[in-house]
């Protein structure tokens, strides 16, 4: 018995031993596989990243010399720099990454990459390198193969390119609003620069031509792709001073022929920064995208897709085809806006601070949208320079505001509304007269100090008449007859439509909480000013009611487009409206009498809001002018300018209104 529990203890033994002996070279081979799998990662990472010198931290240099080529670690970088710079290799990620064991110091990684090139998506599967022990490292035997499979010494990678054209913005007649075209671009030539003293007097004299910095010089000319006889381009120029070590070419670019005349409606693309190729991995370092305006709201619709071809060649002939795709063009966006006319209304503004928003108001179809003081978008497209950006930035006036969407107190161009209104329900009739004694008015003294004035001292005036007159007492004495409630309710109409148009703008404003719960701000509402906010376009919207018979006409900016119509007035009560404002400026007295034209019927209405601290004291006004065509219905027109009053809104725009007919 005692012999047997030996024998069993002796078995035991010699099973102990050799179970540690099998789990000691299970952990060994479990950490050279870390080890391994460690380096697989860190280079693949590096590669992926484009790191190409940290990438050659896990490759045997020793190794690299052999079969068809020759290579050093600096040259593996410059190919691989080289290689992918070529097809604008951008959100390179690599997928499935396997290491598998071929024997104690050699293992075999395999991976796949997809990458965003100049011509679209490139997937490559079945990379393969063999990753070896090295004295007593692990290290990838790197080939030409890890560029991309099948690849050898002698092989290339071409791209023939095929580059898809940016969709154009044109107006209603085909016109170019924003359209792919040329300028000249100024650049240097390294090998012509000279050396030392002379390199650095030639790049002075460059920096003070082109107002760019010395620092910025030298930092294009230090770009890996930059070779001696590169051309390395500085700015867009519109002249060509002969400068040692610089020379000009024609280069495609966006550009705008109408200038600063629409620049706020069409904005303006510009470079892709690194939070835009974020957003869009398709996108590479130096493609545009659009920045402001309609630019930058239809970008996706706007935007090209190029195409053409990555091979792999072995001297003239294509040995692999990697990717082949087809160039689509950008869309072509087609406006309802009438280039001619907003040229003509932009130069009549002269550079003041203003809007011209003009509606056909049968459709709704905007014709111009017009802002001033303005800014050139051809500057921005090609790359504005700091201190032509600051003469902008810096300007009180403000050129980058769209006015045309700003919100205002439309003064008396709104007294048609609150007219429309009154005769629709029963406050008024066309033959209501009110007497009213000299320019200043209140409704009892619970209104303090505060009063209602006018301009004319009219004795007894009806509803054409207190429009002719723009009677600011009429209407607010109107507007306290009719009671708040009435008047929401007929303003509500107008006020909640919402039009559907590729621009920002706030909702307009009866008032800050929406009520008028005071006399004094329902009166002052009646006339045009009290908390009354609106932009020129939503002006040019409601006050379409009047010229369509009470159908309120909403806005559309794209020709292929239908917008909407809302009936908000009585057809004769509009009509009624529609006819005092044709008086007002057919009459000698009418404030818009200055508009008339021979032969034609306008009805218009002018506006100044006053934007006074206090009563009885100066302060800052607009001035606004509504007029439209009273026979044909074929344009209505809301202009603005800040800082002055309607008189001098009606001189600005009548040869404008003249092109109309």
């Amino acid at each position: 018995m005692r012999k047997k529990y030996l024998l069993f203890g002796l078995i035991a033994v010699i099973l102990l031993g050799g179970g540690g002996s099998y789990y000691y070279q299970w952990h060994q081979r479990q950490q050279t596989t870390a080890a391994v799998e460690k380096v697989a990662a860190t280079y693949t990472k590096a590669f992926s990243q484009q790191d190409f010198t940290k990438m050659m931290g896990q490759v045997d240099k020793n190794q690299l010399s052999g079969g068809d080529y020759q290579y050093t670690a600096k040259k593996v970088v410059a190919r691989n720099v080289a290689v992918f710079g070529q097809i604008g290799a951008s959100n390179m990620q690599v997928k499935q990454l396997k290491v598998t064991r071929q024997s104690a110091k050699r293992y075999r990684m395999t991976f796949n990459l997809n990458m965003q090139t100049m011509i679209g998506a490139l997937k490559v599967n079945h990379y393969q390198a063999t990753i070896q022990l090295v004295k007593g490292k692990w290290r990838v035997l790197w080939t030409p193969a890890l560029l991309f499979p099948h690849m050898n010494g002698t092989d290339t990678v071409q791209l023939q390119w095929q580059q898809g054209e940016r969709g154009k913005i044109v107006d209603r007649n085909g016109q170019a609003l924003a359209v792919d075209g040329q300028v000249t671009q100024a650049g240097m030539v390294p090998n012509q620069l000279g050396s030392g003293a002379t390199r650095s007097t030639n790049l002075s004299k460059i920096s003070q031509q082109f107002s760019v910095s010395v620092a910025t010089l030298k930092q294009s000319l230090q770009q890996q792709w930059v070779t001696d006889d590169s051309f390395v381009p500085i700015k867009t120029v519109t002249t060509k001073p002969s400068l040692t070590g610089v020379t000009y070419r024609a280069v495609s670019a966006r550009t705008y022929p109408t200038g600063a005349a629409s620049a706020q409606l069409i904005g303006y693309v510009g470079e892709v920064t690194a939070a835009d190729l974020k957003k869009h991995p398709e996108l590479h370092t130096g493609d545009t995208i659009g920045k402001t305006g309609l630019e930058r709201y239809y970008d996706k619709q706007l935007q090209a897709q190029d195409g053409g071809t990555i091979t792999i060649n072995n001297g003239d002939t294509v040995s692999r085809t990697l990717l082949k795709t087809k160039k689509h063009d950008g869309k072509t966006i087609k406006l309802t806006i009438d280039r001619t006319k907003q040229v003509k209304a932009y130069q009549q503004l002269a550079d003041k601070k203003g809007a011209v928003v003009t509606m056909d108001p049968r459709n709704g179809q905007l014709l111009t949208l017009v802002s001033s003081p303005s800014y050139d978008p051809n500057l921005f497209a090609t790359g504005i320079s700091q201190t032509d950006y600051n003469k902008y930035a810096k300007n009180a006036d403000q050129p980058f505001l769209s006015r045309f969407t700003q919100r205002y107190a439309p003064g008396s161009t709104f007294k048609m509304l609150t007219a429309g209104i009154a005769l629709d329900n029963g406050t008024i009739t066309n033959d209501t007269t009110k007497s009213i004694s000299g320019l200043k008015w209140q409704k009892d003294s619970s209104w303090g100090n505060y009063q209602v004035t006018r301009v004319t001292d009219a004795a007894s005036e009806n509803m054409t008449q207190a429009l002719v007159n723009s009677d600011n007492i009429w209407f607010a004495q109107v507007g306290l007859q009719m009671g708040s409630s009435a008047y929401l309710k007929g303003l509500q109409p107008f006020f909640k439509a919402k039009t559907d148009l590729p621009l920002t703008m706030n909702n307009a404003q009866i008032s800050s909480n929406g009520k008028l719960a005071s006399q004094i701000l329902l009166a002052d509402t009646a006339y045009g000013q009290g908390e009354l906010l609106l932009s020129p376009i939503q002006q040019a919207m409601m006050y379409s009611a009047v010229t369509n018979a009470g159908a309120m006409q909403l806005p559309t900016l794209l020709l292929n487009q239908t917008a909407k119509q809302q009936i908000v007035l009585k057809k004769a009560s509009a009509t009624a409206v529609k006819q005092a404002l044709v008086q007002v400026v057919a009459d000698a007295q009418g404030t818009a009498h200055d508009l008339a034209i021979s032969g034609h019927n306008i009805a218009a209405k002018t506006g100044t809001a006053e934007l006074k601290q206090k009563q009885d004291t100066d302060g800052e006004q607009n001035g606004f002018l509504m007029a439209a065509d009273a026979d044909n219905n074929s344009y209505l027109m809301v202009a603005m300018l800040e800082g002055t009053g309607s008189e001098a809104v009606v001189t600005a725009m009548k040869p404008y209104v003249e092109t109309l007919y």
